[in-house]
């Protein structure tokens, strides 16, 4: 048997289980509900002989995608007020 794969996605309101890259379960309000959702999913793998893993992201992970864009480009492009940038008045 092959080994299953569980992932804590975050979802717009709240977290999401994913076995196999099919959503299980419903939406959970903190990742902790979301991996006990996933263990106990799991476990009826474990009890059938196969493997799994599960994967939970960090609290990094947890930040939408442009807000880490934001931060890139914020730690990267020079801050100038908008005084600066429409010249002299």
């Amino acid at each position: 048997m092959e080994r299953s794969v569980f992932e804590i996605v975050k979802a717009p309101l709240g977290w999401s289980v994913f076995a196999d890259n099919v959503k299980v379960g419903g939406v959970y309000d903190s990742r902790g509900a979301a991996l006990e959702a996933a263990a106990q999913a799991a476990s009826d793998t474990i009890t059938d002989g196969g493997g799994v893993q599960i994967n939970v992201p960090g609290s990094e992970d947890e930040k939408p995608g442009w807000a880490v864009a934001f931060e890139i480009a914020a730690a990267i492009l020079p801050m100038t007020s908008g005084r600066e940038q429409g010249g002299s008045r």
